[in-house]
C-alpha cells in the first residue's frame, strides 16, 4: 500500500501545482515524465529510478540543428553583443553573463573540433558549431510551447535559463557528454534515415536521463580490502556526488576505531586518453557492465532491494532467508534508504600496474616512460617503434587471481588507437594502415574489458590440463609420475623426451602422441576423454553436459556455474556470465553459432590415428605429422588437442585453470573459482551487516575439491618453470630481464600459447592482393582472409616472495600481435620472436615483486 499511496499523493501534488504554482510544473515532471500513467504498469529493469527534465532535453535538442560539417572557412563565433542580438528574447536574463555565454559558444566549437578530429572519432567528418542555426532553433524553442506524450494536455516552455544550462552541460569536462550522444557515422542506416539530411547529431532522453534523487542513495563500491574482516582502501565516487561523502563514513565502510586509514575516492573507470597520474587507472575498465546484475540491490529503487528490505513483503518466490529488513543511514541529518554496498576483490595498486602495462604495450608511450618499461631489442628507443602506431600489440587483456582465495585482483584491458577505431568509429584515422585485413564496424561489445569479455582458442595453454590427465592415467600415469619426480630430485634440466621437457618446449606433437596412446599402439585409447573430464576439474567445460549456449562460461561475480539455482530451486542467481574455458566440445549439428555440448565419448579408429601419426607410408618423417591428419572424428580430437578447433578460453579462464594447479601444488585440497565480488552488505560493520550467506544469489560459490594430486601438480609446475629458462618464453623473459637472470628465476612457472593464424607468412600487401581492403569489408576465398587474429597467450603462477614459499598469484594474458612497418608482416610470424603476452606478465610480476625498478635504463 505504501508504494501505491505515494504515487497517488504525488499525482495529487502535481495536479495541485498546476492550479496553484504553474512555474513548478516543469520541475515536478522530472519524476512524473517517466512514471507510468498506470501505477501498476511494469517498469523495465533499471528504469524506475531514472528521470528526465523535459525542458532540459528540449533545450539540448536545439543544438542538433547547430552542429554542422566543418568547412575550410568557418564563420567567427559571436561576441557578447552578437549573443544578445541573436536571441533578443534573452537580453534581460543574459545581459550580465553574455560574455560568459559567448565564451562557452566558442568553447563548444573548439570541443567539437577536438571531438571530431581525434584519433578515436565517432563522427564521419569534422564538425563545427553554427551559431546562426542555433539562434534560429533556440528562438523557435523559446516561442513554441510543447507537450510530452506521457502527460497530454500539459504544455511546457523552454526558457533562457534552460538554454544556458544545456550549453554548460555540452561544454563541461571538455565535452564529455558528446561521447554519449548519437552521431552520423556510428549509428545504423535505419536510425540515420529518420534524421534530417544535414543532421549530424541526435539527443534523446536516454542519454540525458539521471538517477531519481528522491529514491534514496545508491550503495558504495569498495576496493582494496584483503579479507572478510578487512577495511577497504578505495571507493568509487564522482566529484561532488553523494557517494563522495557517504562512502567515507565508517558505518558504510565497516571501519571502526580512530586509527582506521582514510579512504580514497576514485572518480570512475579508466579512459584510453587518461593522464598518467589519474587515479582511475586503479579501477577495472567496464566495471559498471560487470556489476550490472547487482543494480537491483545496489540502488534502493530496485524491485529486488524493496523485496529484501521491506519487512512486510510477502512473495511465494522469495525464500524467508532473503529477508534483511530496512537498510538506512542518517545522512545530512535525515534517515535515508541506502543501497547495499559491494566489496570488490580488486587490489587497486595491482590493477593500476596491470592497466598501465597493458596501455604501454598498446601504444601509450607516456605510460611506458612513467613506469620505466623497456625491452631489450628496442635498444633504448620507444617500445614498439618498429610496429604500426608504435604499439607492441593491438589488444592486451590481463587477469590476476590470488591462489589461496580465488579473489580476482586485477582485470586490465587496452587497445591501440587504430584497433579501437575499427569497432568504435566510422573509419580508420589517417595514421592507421589501410591495408589492415579487418573490417571496420561499430561494435560496442568489442570495447568491453577483453580480460573477461573476449575469448580465443587457448592453443598450448591447455597443456597443464592434458599433463594432469596423463599423470592420472590408469595404466601409465603412476610410472610417468614416478620417473618425473625422480628426475626432479636429481635437479637437472628436464630431458627432451620427459613430460616436463615437453611442457618446457611446448612439444605439441609429443603431447598428441601421449593423448592418443602412442605408447600402446593407439589401441583402446580413452585418454582424449580423460582430458575432457580433467578440464572440468580445472573449472572448464561447466554447463556443457547438454546442449547449452553457456557451455564453458562462468559467473564473474561470485565464481558460480551459470546454471546454478538457489536453495529453493526456483531462483536463478544474479550473475555476469563471461567466457571461461571449454575443451573437447562441439556445436550441436556441427553448425557454427549453435549451442555447444561435450564431444561424445567414441572409440577412435586406431588405423586412422596411426595414419595421422606416421603418414601414409608408415614412417614418421617430422615432428609435426599430426598437422596433416585426415579422417573423420579423429581430426576434431587432434584439433582440440592442439588447443584449436572449438576450444575457447578468456584471460580469466586460463588464470583460473592455473590457479587450480598452483593451489594443488601448495597442498590445498579445495579452491574457490575466481570471483570479483567478495561480499554484498548493508549499513554497519560485522556479520550483522552482511547479507545472508545462504542466499545463493549474492554469495560466494563454495570451494571446489581439487582432484589433482600435489605430486602431479608439482611435476607440471616444475616443467613450466623451465619455460623462461630454456623453453618457449625464454626470448620474452630476456626482453624484460637479462639472460643470466632468466636462467636463475625459480619464482615463476608459465606456459605460452599461439593459436592458428594462417596469415603468419603473408605481408599486408599480400593480404590486400588476396583479400581486398579491410576498410571496404571485402573478403577473398583464401584461408588467410578468414576471421582468425594473430593472438598470443601466456599464463603463469608466481610467488610474491622470489626466495621461495607457496605459489601466491596467477596471471593470464592474451594479446593480439601487431604488424611490422618495414616488412608488413605480423610481429613474431611463424611463432618466432618474443611472446608479448609473456613480456607483459613478467613486467607486471617483476614490478610487483620489486625485481624491476621504475626508472628507465
Amino acid at each position: 500500500m505504501g508504494d501505491a499511496r505515494s504515487r497517488t499523493l504525488l499525482d495529487f501534488a502535481i495536479a495541485a501545482s498546476v492550479a496553484v504554482v504553474p512555474i513548478m510544473l516543469g520541475m515536478l515532471l522530472l519524476v512524473a515524465v517517466i512514471r507510468p500513467q498506470d501505477p501498476s504498469a511494469a517498469v523495465g529493469p533499471g528504469q524506475a529510478d531514472r528521470y528526465v527534465s523535459v525542458r532540459h532535453l528540449a533545450a539540448l535538442k536545439t543544438f542538433e540543428q547547430a552542429v554542422a560539417r566543418r568547412q575550410a572557412a568557418t564563420p567567427a563565433m559571436p561576441t557578447a553583443a552578437g549573443v544578445l542580438a541573436g536571441l533578443p528574447q534573452c537580453r534581460r536574463d543574459w545581459e550580465a553573463k553574455a560574455e560568459r555565454i559567448a565564451a562557452q559558444l566558442a568553447g563548444l566549437d573548439a570541443v567539437l573540433l577536438r571531438f571530431s578530429t581525434r584519433a578515436n572519432t565517432r563522427v564521419e567528418s569534422a564538425v563545427r558549431f553554427d551559431a546562426a542555426r542555433w539562434f534560429d532553433a533556440a528562438g523557435s524553442a523559446l516561442a513554441t510551447p510543447f507537450e510530452v506524450p506521457e502527460y497530454p494536455g500539459l504544455r511546457f516552455h523552454v526558457g533562457c535559463a534552460d538554454l544556458a544550462a544545456a550549453l554548460t552541460a555540452l561544454t563541461r569536462s571538455d565535452g564529455r557528454m558528446l561521447d554519449a550522444l548519437a552521431w552520423r557515422g556510428t549509428e545504423g542506416a535505419a536510425v540515420v534515415a529518420r534524421w534530417r539530411p544535414e543532421q549530424m547529431i541526435a539527443v534523446s532522453a536516454r542519454e540525458v536521463a539521471r538517477r531519481n534523487p528522491w529514491n534514496g542513495v545508491a550503495g558504495c563500491i569498495y576496493l582494496g580490502g584483503r579479507g572478510a574482516d578487512s577495511v577497504p582502501t578505495h571507493y568509487l565516487a564522482g566529484a561532488r556526488s553523494a557517494q563522495e561523502r557517504l562512502c567515507a563514513l565508517p558505518a558504510m565502510s565497516g571501519a571502526s576505531g580512530a586509527a582506521t586509514p582514510k579512504l580514497a575516492a576514485l572518480a570512475g573507470e579508466p579512459r584510453p586518453d587518461m593522464p598518467v597520474a589519474d587515479d582511475r587507472w586503479r579501477v577495472p575498465p567496464s566495471l559498471q557492465a560487470m556489476l550490472q546484475p547487482l543494480e537491483g540491490l545496489h540502488r534502493p529503487s530496485g524491485a529486488l532491494y524493496r523485496l529484501y528490505t521491506d519487512a512486510d513483503a510477502a512473495s511465494p518466490e522469495l525464500p524467508t532467508a532473503y529477508r534483511y529488513g530496512p537498510n538506512r543511514i542518517v545522512f545530512d541529518g535525515s534517515s535515508v534508504d541506502v543501497g547495499f554496498s559491494i566489496d570488490l576483490s580488486i587490489d587497486p595498486s595491482l590493477q593500476e600496474l596491470a592497466q598501465k602495462t597493458a596501455a604501454c604495450y598498446s601504444g601509450r608511450h607516456d605510460v611506458c616512460q612513467a613506469l620505466g618499461i623497456h625491452r631489450a631489442e628496442d635498444r633504448g628507443r620507444t617500445i614498439g617503434h618498429r610496429l604500426l602506431e608504435g604499439a607492441m600489440v593491438r589488444i592486451a587483456a590481463v587477469a590476476v587471481v590470488d591462489v589461496a582465495s580465488g579473489r580476482i585482483e586485477a582485470l586490465a584491458g587496452a587497445m591501440s588507437p587504430c584497433a579501437r577505431q575499427e569497432v568504435d568509429g566510422p573509419g580508420r584515422g589517417a595514421n592507421c594502415d589501410k591495408r589492415l585485413p579487418y573490417p571496420v564496424q561499430y561494435r560496442p561489445d568489442a570495447l568491453l574489458n577483453p580480460a573477461v569479455f573476449h575469448d580465443a582458442m587457448p592453443a598450448s595453454t591447455i597443456k597443464p590440463i592434458m599433463a594432469a590427465a596423463f599423470l592420472a592415467d590408469r595404466e601409465a600415469g603412476a610410472r610417468w609420475l614416478s620417473a618425473e619426480r625422480a628426475a626432479m630430485k636429481r635437479g637437472a634440466a628436464p630431458p627432451r623426451d620427459s613430460l616436463r621437457g615437453q611442457l618446457m618446449r611446448s612439444d605439441s606433437a609429443r603431447f598428441l602422441d601421449r593423448m592418443l596412446c602412442f605408447d600402446r599402439g593407439f589401441a583402446d585409447c580413452t585418454r582424449p576423454w580423460d582430458v575432457q573430464s580433467t578440464a572440468r576439474s580445472f573449472g572448464w567445460n561447466i554447463g556443457c553436459d547438454e546442449a547449452n549456449a553457456d557451455c564453458g562460461k562462468q559467473d564473474l561475480l561470485f565464481g558460480r556455474a551459470v546454471d546454478a539455482t538457489a536453495e529453493s530451486g526456483s531462483v536463478r542467481p544474479l550473475a555476469t556470465t563471461v567466457a571461461y574455458g571449454r575443451l573437447m566440445s562441439e556445436p550441436v549439428g556441427g553448425k557454427l553459432g549453435a549451442p555447444r555440448q561435450l564431444m561424445p565419448r567414441t572409440a577412435l579408429d586406431p588405423a586412422i590415428v596411426r595414419r595421422c601419426a606416421f603418414g601414409a607410408d608408415g614412417r614418421r618423417l617430422s615432428d609435426d605429422d599430426w598437422e596433416k591428419c585426415r579422417g573423420g572424428s579423429v581430426v576434431d580430437v587432434v584439433a582440440e588437442g592442439w588447443g584449436q578447433g572449438h576450444a575457447r578460453s578468456s584471460a580469466l579462464g586460463v588464470a583460473g585453470m592455473m590457479a587450480t594447479l598452483a593451489a594443488a601444488a601448495n597442498g590445498q585440497t579445495d579452491v574457490r573459482r575466481p570471483h570479483l565480488v567478495q561480499s554484498l552488505r548493508g549499513v554497519g560493520p560485522g556479520d550483522a551487516a552482511t547479507l545472508q550467506s545462504a542466499v545463493v544469489r549474492w554469495s560466494l560459490a563454495p570451494a571446489q575439491p581439487i582432484p589433482l594430486s600435489r605430486d602431479a601438480a608439482e611435476v607440471i609446475l616444475d616443467g613450466l618453470s623451465y619455460g623462461h629458462r630454456a623453453g618457449t618464453s625464454r626470448t620474452a623473459c630476456e626482453q624484460v630481464f637479462d639472460a643470466k637472470t632468466c636462467r636463475g628465476m625459480t619464482w615463476i612457472a608459465g606456459k605460452t600459447g599461439t593459436p592458428s593464424f594462417p596469415s603468419d607468412g603473408l605481408s599486408l600487401d599480400d593480404l590486400v592482393r588476396l583479400c581486398g581492403h579491410g576498410d571496404a569489408g571485402t573478403r577473398g576465398s583464401h584461408a588467410a582472409c578468414g576471421s582468425l587474429r594473430p593472438y598470443k597467450w601466456y599464463v603463469a603462477a608466481y610467488r610474491t616472495d622470489p626466495k621461495g614459499g607457496p605459489w601466491t598469484k596467477v596471471i593470464g594474458v592474451l594479446t593480439e600481435r601487431n604488424w611490422l612497418v618495414q616488412s608488413g608482416h605480423v610481429h613474431g610470424a611463424g611463432d618466432h620472436g618474443p611472446n608479448p603476452s609473456a613480456e607483459i606478465a613478467m613486467q607486471i610480476a617483476g614490478r610487483q615483486l620489486g625485481l624491476i625498478s621504475g626508472a628507465a635504463p
